[in-house]
């Protein structure tokens, strides 16, 4: 029987498929007017809108959010700091399978979104705030330029100042056909302005004692509770800072006086200790409690009584003059005196606190002076030596050079470079490999 041979096996190709590559996703364009991020109130009615209306005291067109039932709302802009850069991932909110069966053929069209969602490139937020319709008045109310002394502003019925408002905001044409809004602005007109009866028909014109008060009380209001901290620690507490007027006598080799509050603030910050043992572990637990209660709260202000209060109602009174026409500004600040209120003491303590602030500075450069003097005299004294040790080194030299013999010069001038030192000859002998 003849032998058969199998057939050999078919090779298998070693080839490698390659992976299949998935091609990134292309990222959609920059749109060129992004969505912002609003906060708005809550419980506004369904005819609310964002309106454009001349700013009271720019009269730059500015967006403001109006609600015919509460009034208008100014936006505030707060944004992420540039040096750490923040951005809003914007999605709609999850809709539940069970929901969307039950809801119409126009809901589910809009379910076909739920999914997507958009990315802003800054993480600006907008906050709605309450604002007070007296300020949109005040254009109307002022006069075009600031009035002297004996100069009078002529009484006006209330539709002629709505004209007025409604020449440089279109916008406010269209809110007044509101019956509740020019309700509203009647009364607020009534609050600071004088009124005088022409027939059936009132007439205003603005009262300064009036505004001022109603400014007065809206400032107190803001700072009965405190400025917030990022206002108070730039407007309040830095202002009213003591500098220490001190500079060490080790330091500085002259005698300095300190002033009399920067030895009230080094005395109050000074440990009093005794030999006995039990006296200092008391001075030791209380400094611990003390220190634990003020890491939760910013130290006191170091100021006479009064004075914060004094500074926190001009800060919050330079607040409301920004939303006010500049030609009220000369009036209002020439109503800002006793006995409406006396902002005297607070002139007379910041005035004091620059004084000291100048002889600190004064005092600071005097002993960075000194300490560069020092220093200059320090390195002077260092070069002195360097110079004095090369200038022994080279009298050494020339001082050897001439007591060598004349062979020993000679010797010096012949070329040695193809000879080996004597040392050479004394060295001990490698040792032979086996």
């Amino acid at each position: 029987m003849a032998r058969t041979r199998s057939k050999p096996a078919a090779k298998v190709s070693k080839e490698t498929i390659p992976p299949e590559t998935i091609a990134p996703a292309a990222l959609p364009p920059s749109a060129a007017d992004p969505p912002r991020l609003f906060i708005l109130p809550k419980d506004t009615s369904p005819d609310s809108r964002i309106v454009t209306l001349s700013h009271p005291a720019t009269a730059t067109p500015t967006r403001y959010y109006f609600c015919p039932e509460k009034g208008f709302y100014e936006f505030t802009k707060i944004a992420a700091p540039r040096s750490s850069p923040r951005s809003w991932l914007l999605a709609p909110p999850r809709i539940q399978k069970t929901d969307i069966d039950s809801k119409s053929n126009a809901a589910k069209e809009d379910t076909a979104s739920v999914d997507k969602g958009y990315i802003t490139k800054s993480a600006d937020l907008f906050i709605a705030t309450p604002l007070d319709i007296l300020f949109l008045l005040l254009p109307a109310l002022a006069p075009k330029s600031t009035p002297k002394e004996h100069q009078k502003q002529l009484f006006l019925s209330l539709d002629d100042h709505l004209d007025t408002l409604a020449a440089t905001s279109p916008h406010l044409r269209q809110l007044l056909r509101t019956p509740k809004l020019k309700e509203r602005i009647a009364k607020r007109m009534e609050s600071v302005a004088d009124i005088v009866d022409a027939g059936d028909e009132k007439m205003y014109r603005l009262s300064y004692p009036r505004l001022v008060s109603i400014l007065l009380q809206k400032a107190e209001r803001m700072a009965a509770n405190g400025l917030p901290a990022s206002m108070e620690e730039k407007f309040v507490r830095s202002a009213l800072d003591v500098p220490i007027l001190d500079i060490p006598r080790e330091d500085s080799g002259i005698s300095v006086f300190e002033s009399s509050e920067a030895v009230d603030l080094q005395s109050q910050t000074t440990t009093a200790t005794t030999p006995t043992g039990d006296s200092q572990t008391t001075v030791k637990s209380e400094t611990t409690e003390a220190t634990s209660t003020t890491s939760l709260q910013p130290p006191a202000i170091s100021a006479p009584e009064g004075i914060p209060h004094l500074l926190r109602l001009r800060t919050a009174l330079s607040l409301l003059l920004s939303l006010v026409p500049p030609t009220l500004h000369t009036a209002i600040n020439a109503s800002l005196v006793a006995p409406t209120i006396d902002f005297t003491p607070l002139t007379t303590h910041l005035a004091h606190l620059s004084s000291l602030r100048q002889k600190s500075a004064a005092l600071r450069s005097v002993s960075d002076n000194i300490s560069r003097k020092r220093a200059f005299d320090e390195d002077a004294d260092e070069q002195a030596e360097i110079r004095a040790e090369k200038r022994r080194k080279k009298e050494e030299d020339e001082k050897r050079k001439k007591s060598e013999s004349r062979g020993l010069k000679q010797l010096r001038k012949a070329d040695t470079s193809g000879m080996k030192k004597l040392s050479s000859f004394f060295t001990a002998k490698p040792a032979v490999k086996k």
